[in-house]
């Protein structure tokens, strides 16, 4: 059942690093032709039930009644049909493009999610109207509507970001810098999902614990919405506040506070039980300890060449530089079939490793987080690993 879950819970991740929002066309906007009455805003979506929808969601809309013009975009999407798919989106390597709907179809799809939406009302004049109509226009193209998506730095909040950033004007925040990583962002949002954090702390690496700045943080929607509430811009006219106060349109309020609620820590104690098995089977010296110890050294190594290729083989970011290698060391994998001295030289390196891993469970001294619930695992991989190499010393 335990690796059932963590598998459900490593495909979880790459729908997570992906961060995909499906919408249902890809229209070009239509002429504007009073832009004194079009109105822009920003689309902040709550979370959802499921892993990569955790994290929320954002689009913009534009909206002129009297040309009937109603239209919601969004970075986000991609092709299901886009040769090589699953090895592309596996590696990272899969292109996003921008893509629109109805607001409508929009609010359709978050209120059978029972996903809260809310709307922020951009201040802003027919130059700046017009600006932001032609950037969309433009990045609608064929040309133009690909890009290369990345979890923390290019996505679906950081591209309105941009977007902002690149009005005749000058986009200025006053909301208190908070000093978080990456990890600490995505902790946030994780309380009732603890495999799925377990998973996550497993995955992605040291480029994760890194403070963020302003910028950074906004790759979260909820931070675009908080930073853009108390934005000012200014011009060579004017300084006005960037948005009207929020409205919501859609809200799940109950259901919000219960997707964020802590749940208890399941994870650890499934190590915690998987420690004792490990005990309780090696004292017991039965025939089946042979067995159990192979298969947990077995999976500690495939996980080892599972995170390495997540390192060298994709294009994530996120979980490059990934210092879990360090327990979960593909060399598990060659400690049965070496004799002798060579043995020797290499289980102690290995429990050096595991030394420096466990330690870092408890104080966190080296440059990436380690979540304490590989602690237990890494007990059981050290009592595995040393019977091992005892059993078959000579």
């Amino acid at each position: 059942m335990m690796q059932r879950k963590t598998i459900n819970t490593i495909y979880a991740i790459f729908l997570l690093l992906t961060w995909p929002i499906l919408a249902d066309g890809q229209q070009q906007i239509k002429s504007e032709s009073k832009l004194d009455d079009t109105q822009i805003s920003i689309l902040t979506c709550g979370s959802g039930d499921e892993l990569y929808s955790t994290f929320g969601h954002v689009a913009i809309r534009i909206y002129n009644k009297d040309n009937d013009i109603d239209q919601v975009y969004n970075y986000g999407m991609f092709d299901f049909k886009t040769p090589n798919f699953y090895i592309k989106f596996m590696r990272g390597l899969l292109p996003y493009s921008i893509g629109s709907s109805s607001y409508s179809r929009f609010l359709q799809g978050y209120h059978h999610e029972k996903r809260s939406v809310i709307e922020q009302v951009l201040n802003l004049d027919v130059r700046e109207k017009k600006h932001i109509i032609e950037y969309l226009k433009n990045n609608m193209k064929k040309e133009n509507r690909k890009y290369k998506y990345d979890f923390f730095l290019d996505n679906c909040s950081t591209r309105l970001l941009d977007l902002f950033n690149n009005l005749p004007g000058d986009l200025s925040f006053s909301s208190k810098l908070k000093p978080l990583t990456f990890r600490d962002l995505l902790k946030e949002n994780l309380h009732s999902l603890r495999w799925e954090d377990f998973g996550i702390d497993l995955v992605i690496g040291a480029r994760s614990d890194r403070l963020t700045t302003r910028r950074h943080q906004m790759f979260l929607p909820s931070y675009l919405k908080e930073n853009i509430e108390a934005a000012t811009f200014e011009t060579s006219d004017n300084s006005r506040l960037f948005a009207q106060p929020s409205n919501i349109v859609l809200d799940f309020e109950e259901l919000a506070k219960n997707r964020n609620t802590s749940s208890p820590n399941i994870p650890l104690y499934v190590m915690i039980g998987l420690l004792l098995l490990t005990i309780i089977v090696n004292i017991k010296n039965s025939k089946f300890q042979k067995f159990y110890n192979k298969s947990l050294l077995f999976i500690a190594g495939i996980l080892g060449l599972f995170l390495l290729f997540m390192w060298f083989g994709t294009a994530h970011d996120a979980t490059k530089d990934n210092w879990n290698v360090l327990w979960l060391c593909p060399l598990w994998l060659v400690l049965p079939f070496v004799k002798n001295t060579f043995k020797t030289y290499l289980i102690y390196f290995l429990f050096v490793l595991l030394f420096i891993a466990g330690v870092n469970s408890v104080f966190q001294f080296l440059p990436q987080f380690f979540n304490f619930t590989f602690l237990p695992l890494i007990l059981s991989i050290s009592i595995s690993g040393w019977i091992e190499y005892c059993s078959n010393k000579y």
